[in-house]
């Protein structure tokens, strides 16, 4: 259960997951530096600055309250006020102190300048920190009553007192940047990597060059070295295959001459039907190797591909119906030989074990779905794995007696999975017995 917790959380992906790995260090390094190191020492240096100026507003205030006249002591210290920039208003009626202290919600360093007023000045009544964003008003008790003074925040507080966690946070986006760019360059090669894979999987051969770090170039290189021994042992078959379509029909055709010369008989007979069957065997033989040495893919109407083939049955008088998409299709790019062949065994196939048959062509934006469904006994489904094996035949879904290699569906399954697609048995939902679905990725350019 935690397992799969953890793989929703995180990303599918390998590029994903290095971003992540990047980006939460990142992260918890600006909290501890903004947290833990700048907003203490911004404190202190906020708590300092306010002890500082306390000093002055003490001594002002004792010279007031030693006085019997504050204003002859105002006008005495006029030149020393406007030094330290501390402005005092003497008590009067029209003076308006707040109830409480007044301070903003996000103002830390606000915040600490109350703390401190309220530690180290025994006079201190209240302040107020919102009316201006560059001033401080606080008021204190006196001989004389209650004074209200005004002072400029920069006194008490560091102007730009977060410009080192901005310039901390601007100079990470610009590394991190630096690190995207860089980690893309190096999956690079490895996306590269799976493309050729994947396309090769679907019968592509696409240039790949080798490059990347060290382990990514030996990747590539094991893969290059894979596909061209794959090419080399494909290029083999195909001169295998002309061979054998030549050395043994050749032999089989002279026995045919000879057998026609003979009585007719049981055992000529007999001789005919193993030589007929002996040449099916052959052709079932090479058309699965014939579906694995693949042409070059061309586009293909995939509409025309399935009607040609419908209406040659329908001219050999078998019942057969085709439902076309609504909308025509566009050309796609197939092995057009192999998808053929592979469709002929689908309807060859429920032929040979039915009255009926259906064929559908679905077309979708990124796939396309050729069904063919029968009203025969169709296939068991703990059966319908084994029945895709090349050269296995299901007696109890499908009569040896009428016929077929086991390898019309094989071959299919085959050539669905040279395009990146698939080939699914199922029940016929309309006519009762088997529905082959072969589904290929709609692909309209290579």
């Amino acid at each position: 259960m935690r397992r799969r917790f953890y793989q929703y959380l995180f990303p599918a992906s390998f590029y994903g997951r290095a971003i992540l790995i990047l980006i939460i260090p990142i992260i918890a390094i600006q909290i501890v530096l903004s947290v833990v190191f700048i907003q203490r020492h911004y404190e202190r240096v906020t708590a300092q600055m306010t002890t500082n100026i306390l000093r002055d507003i003490r001594f002002l205030t004792e010279r007031l309250n030693a006085s019997p006249a504050p204003q002859t002591v105002m006008d005495e210290l006029s030149d020393l006020v406007d030094i330290l920039q501390i402005d005092i208003r003497l008590p009067s009626d029209d003076l308006v102190m707040p109830e409480q202290e007044q301070v903003g919600r996000f103002d830390l360093a606000g915040r600490e300048i109350l703390r401190v007023l309220r530690a180290d000045l025994s006079s201190y009544r209240t302040a107020d920190l919102t009316r201006s964003s560059s001033t401080v008003r606080l008021w204190i008790d006196s001989r004389h009553g209650i004074l209200e003074i005004q002072l400029p925040r920069r006194l008490v507080t560091t102007s730009n007192p977060h410009q080192l966690l901005v310039i901390v946070f601007l100079a990470s986006v610009l590394m991190t940047l630096i690190a995207f760019q860089f980690l893309r360059l190096q999956i690079r090669p490895i996306r590269r990597l799976g493309a050729a894979a994947e396309a090769y999987g679907r019968g592509e051969s696409v240039a790949l060059r080798a490059t990347g770090a060290r382990e990514i170039r030996a990747a590539a290189h094991g893969f290059i070295d894979m596909r061209n021994r794959i090419e080399r042992q494909r290029a083999q078959q195909k001169i295998m295959l002309s061979g054998v379509s030549h050395d043994m029909r050749t032999p089989l055709t002279r026995m045919r001459l000879i057998l026609s010369m003979m009585p007719e008989g049981d055992d000529r007979t007999a001789l005919e039907i193993e030589i007929a069957d002996l040449e099916k065997r052959l052709d079932g033989f090479l058309d699965y190797t014939r579906g694995q040495a693949q042409e070059e893919r061309q586009a293909t109407d995939p509409l025309a591909l399935i009607a040609n083939l419908v209406e040659r049955y329908l001219a050999a008088g078998h019942e057969i119906t085709l439902t076309p998409p609504k909308k025509r299709p566009k050309p796609v790019f197939l092995h057009a030989g192999s998808i053929a062949r592979a469709l002929d065994n689908l309807i060859s196939n429920a032929l040979r074990h039915s009255n009926r048959v259906a064929v559908q062509l679905s077309v979708s934006p990124d796939w396309l779905e050729y069904c063919v469904e029968d009203d025969g006994p169709g296939i068991p489904p703990e059966d319908r794995a084994r029945a895709c094996e090349p050269f296995v035949r299901l007696d109890e879904a499908r009569n040896s007696e009428s016929g077929g290699m086991g390898l019309g569906l094989a071959i299919a399954a085959e050539a669905a999975r040279a395009h990146g697609g698939t080939l699914g048995l199922e029940d016929s939902a309309t006519l009762g017995g088997l529905r082959a679905v072969l589904r290929l990725p709609a692909r309209q350019s290579l």
